[in-house]
């Protein structure tokens, strides 16, 4: 079941910062990479400029930058996750006076 939450987490921080980026760079008239290089991409290609240009860069801005912070949240949860296995402080105890003993 934990599996099935995280999964779903992990997709709604990439939807969220997809549909952000997305609409930042259509409201905000500012060359943002990669939907920037997205013009010499068209142009090399032959690709007329349309209406449509924009939403496409938009769109690359959208995917690439949500799939960049969704790396880096996935990253830093399994980092803060504690380990499942522990070790009773009795255990541990045992297993030292061993080793010292074998040593000795």
């Amino acid at each position: 079941m934990y599996v099935e939450l995280s999964e779903m987490r992990d997709g709604a921080i990439f939807l969220v910062f997809f549909v952000f980026f997305t609409l930042a760079t259509l409201a905000v008239p500012i060359p943002m990479f990669p939907g920037s290089m997205m013009r010499s991409v068209y142009d090399a290609l032959s690709i007329p400029v349309s209406l449509y240009t924009p939403l496409l860069d938009a769109l690359a801005n959208g995917a690439v930058y949500g799939f960049i912070i969704w790396i880096m949240f996935v990253l830093i949860s399994r980092r803060l996750e504690e380990p499942d296995v522990k070790i009773k402080p009795r255990e541990g105890k045992r297993h030292s006076r061993e080793r010292s003993m074998s040593q000795g």
